[in-house]
């Protein structure tokens, strides 16, 4: 997968390690679908305890 932007690359990563771990595969990722796994990863930090 591609992104066509300078500041997604953290986030591609991310959602790459997630699939691979969850056997997805990562040549399904759109650059469409970081703004949900943007979302998804605010929920698993904002679950964490302090």
């Amino acid at each position: 997968p591609l992104q066509s932007n300078g500041y997604d690359c953290g986030l591609w990563v991310l959602a790459q390690v997630a699939a691979v771990l969850r056997g997805c595969d990562v040549t399904n990722l759109r650059e469409a679908d970081m703004h949900d796994f943007r979302r998804y990863l605010q929920r698993l930090i904002l679950r964490i305890p302090v």
